[in-house]
């Protein structure tokens, strides 16, 4: 999957007062969708990078690096899918204070 697979709507460029928070369902799903091919490629990188220079490698390491933020970056996406309780009445008050 490459970037030109995913909506025109999240690969235009905008300027800071256009920008929509949070994402549209669409984008969020799409974007999801991109993290989630990239942890799964990144992970197969490490995987290689680990197995042909060993784990104590600094390629290894930088590798298994990028790995952990694309899982990270994936997690906190989620999050933002499915807010805690916390999280959502925070939110709803925030809005009712505005």
């Amino acid at each position: 999957m490459g970037l030109l697979n995913l909506p025109r709507a999240v690969l235009q460029e905008v300027s800071p007062s256009q920008m929509q928070y949070p994402l549209s369902r669409d984008e969020h799903a799409a974007m999801a969708r991109y993290i989630s091919g990239l942890r799964r490629q990144l992970q197969d990188v490490s995987d290689l990078f680990t197995t042909r220079y060993g784990k104590n490698s600094s390629i290894a390491e930088i590798a298994v690096k990028t790995l952990v933020s694309s899982t990270l970056l994936e997690h906190e996406l989620l999050l933002l899918e499915n807010p805690s309780p916390e999280e959502s009445v925070q939110e709803h008050s925030s809005h009712a204070a505005a």
